[in-house]
């Protein structure tokens, strides 16, 4: 596997890349569910795991990690992935390898190494590739589980991300935190994957129909791209 190896001046520019790509390809990111951050335990690590319907997935997570949480974060990446992008291992990014038992096992190991009896944050995809936004079931690997059973204590934090076309040119995403669940002793690793599964669904679920519905109020916008052509050409006229 590939370790994290991070360093403070590339994320210093990546920030700034980053920040240049979403104001480039994206309209504004809204974020609902804010409330629930501060029923996190602070005392005890924090896995936060979402669904993965874009490759623009982690970069939604670094924005809210570095804007919202201000967390010490980490994210397990596909090795193929982290084969392109090494550069990412300086961010925080690790590496899974799901097609071979014992490489997935010592990234399990290594990400329990790096959360236990400390505050940080991680993210995981558990669903484990990229499918389309609306297709259900979603299934998880067993990854987050077997991490989980390996800590003290953690908080499991659910974020739904959704991407859609509404009015603009360019394209909006809608983030939805949900209830963390902070889970001790872990018994049923069965059990709790079908949980989080459902829960993970539910927020989707959620998420989709005040979409649909126009239900936006509880949505703060966390980062706003460039205008559409349609709003400099109404400006360029003064409308």
């Amino acid at each position: 596997m590939i370790p994290a190896k991070k360093n403070r001046l590339v994320k210093s520019l990546f920030t700034l890349y980053h920040k240049s790509l979403l104001r480039k390809y994206f309209y504004q990111i809204h974020l609902a569910g804010e409330e629930n951050i501060a029923k996190i335990n602070n005392s005890l690590p924090v896995v936060i795991y979402a669904n993965h319907s874009n490759w623009w997935d982690g970069f939604i997570a670094y924005l809210l990690s570095s804007r919202r949480l201000n967390a010490d974060d980490y994210i397990m990446m596909d090795l193929e992935q982290m084969r392109k992008y090494p550069f990412f291992k300086y961010l925080g990014a690790f590496s899974v390898n799901r097609g071979d038992a014992k490489d997935a096992i010592k990234t399990i190991e290594y990400a329990a190494e790096l959360l236990n009896k400390t505050n940080r944050y991680l993210w995981i995809f558990p669903q484990g590739l990229m499918q389309v936004q609306d297709r259900r079931p979603i299934k998880f690997f067993s990854g987050l589980v077997k991490i989980a059973v390996r800590l003290e204590g953690v908080n499991l934090l659910p974020v739904a991300i959704r991407y859609e076309f509404l009015l603009e040119q360019r394209p909006e995403v809608f983030i939805k935190i949900a209830e963390p669940d902070i889970v001790h002793n872990i018994t049923n690793i069965k059990e709790l994957t079908t949980h989080l599964e459902n829960k993970l669904i539910s927020s989707l679920y959620e998420l989709r129909n005040k979409i649909i519905g126009q239900k936006l109020d509880e949505f703060k916008v966390i980062f706003k791209g460039k205008d559409s052509r349609n709003k400099t050409i109404d400006k360029l006229y003064g409308k």
